[in-house]
């Protein structure tokens, strides 16, 4: 398993967006919202490049009328 590298970082952020991220996340930080912001960007990449892969490949099932 990897060693987690964290870094002391000097950002300029839009202080409105970093609050309603923190709202939307319920972070109790904003270094956490960061980091959960960061997360779902990161889990969504993944999800996007699934999705390519199996472009075309398959069918999509009504599962709820």
């Amino acid at each position: 398993m990897r060693a987690l590298s964290v870094r002391h970082k000097h950002l300029r952020l839009n202080q409105e967006k970093l609050k309603r991220v923190k709202s939307v996340l319920g972070s109790a930080t904003e270094t956490e919202a960061l980091e959960g912001a960061m997360d779902l960007v990161l889990a969504e990449a993944e999800i996007l490049k699934t999705l390519r892969r199996i472009r075309g490949k398959g069918r999509v099932k009504r599962l709820f009328d």
